[in-house]
């Protein structure tokens, strides 16, 4: 309608077989900038995919439990989601790079297929029952003096659905939230560059024979520092640095026959500090 607005809209249609038929998925979006330092953005649609168990679990192949209901079956899963963002362009820094962005995002399942863990079986199960997804994220970016660049990004997750005997239950093995800092300095010319990222992972809901009913939160952090020559490039880092590792992830690992043996339920990293260093080199040609 004018330069500071936007609307794209869209609808597709697809037959799929004689039991799914025929169904339309829509789609719009829009972008509006009441004020050259704020755009808003609205987006909702629908979405349908054919799931195929197996390989959309494939962790769930490391385990000596039974799988029952349908693995190998193609339901047609459908969702609609709708959501939309706010960005504000900070007077920071150039005020081009510096920005401040809030995102919340629903979906809501109309049919999806659940895997569900027991304690000595995995099943598979088409459900129709109330089931969704609630995403807010907040961004971050600064550069308050030159070369200095600050990110930050926290995301909440609010994930529930319903399984057989349980009710409305959050979705197992879903951090609730995760927030990322990142600081990354240059030198002139970039011959130096200092890069340090810090993080801190929510729980997650474990499945009922896990200890503990939540994981714990924990943090990381990782490091680097990069010296930039003629052509060459020499790094130093570390991943890890909090030494976090998830305790003893393979459960029953003395037994590996039995059906309670599992190394599929894995909520945080298995490796502890972890030091590197290595070189590289890029060649070019002038034309």
């Amino acid at each position: 309608p004018d330069e500071n607005l936007s609307v794209i809209a869209g609808l597709r249609g697809d037959w799929y077989n004689a039991r799914d038929k025929f169904r339309l998925t829509p789609r719009v979006t829009l972008k509006y900038s009441p004020a050259e330092q704020i755009v808003l953005r609205a987006n909702a649609g629908r979405g349908l995919r054919y799931s195929c168990p197996v390989t959309d679990n494939i962790g769930a192949m490391s385990t000596g439990k039974s799988f029952g209901g349908d693995p190998l079956g193609h339901t047609l899963e459908d969702a609609w989601i709708a959501g939309g963002s706010a960005t504000w362009y900070l007077p920071i820094g150039d005020g081009k790079s510096s920005y401040l962005s809030l995102d919340y995002f629903r979906t809501r399942f109309n049919c999806q297929v659940l895997t569900d863990y027991a304690a000595d079986r995995i099943e598979f199960y088409e459900s129709r029952d109330r089931a969704y997804t609630n995403t807010f994220q907040a961004d971050f970016t600064a550069e308050p003096v030159k070369r200095l660049t600050l990110t930050a990004t926290f995301r909440y997750t609010d994930a529930k659905a319903t399984y057989a005997g349980q009710g409305l239950v959050e979705r197992p093995m879903t951090s609730r939230y995760k927030g990322v800092l990142n600081v990354q300095y240059s030198t002139n010319l970039n011959k130096w560059i200092f890069d340090f990222t810090a993080s801190v992972n929510g729980p997650c809901r474990l499945y009922g024979f896990m200890e503990g009913g939540y994981s714990p939160v924990y943090p990381l952090l990782y490091a680097q520092v990069t010296h930039r020559m003629k052509g060459l490039d020499i790094y130093l880092g570390g991943e890890n640095l909090t030494n976090f590792t998830q305790k003893n992830p393979i459960i029953d690992a003395g037994d590996p026959w039995s059906d309670r043996f599992d190394a599929s339920c894995i909520w945080g990293p298995l490796t502890g500090i972890r030091i590197y260093a290595g070189i590289r080199i890029t060649m070019w040609k002038k034309i």
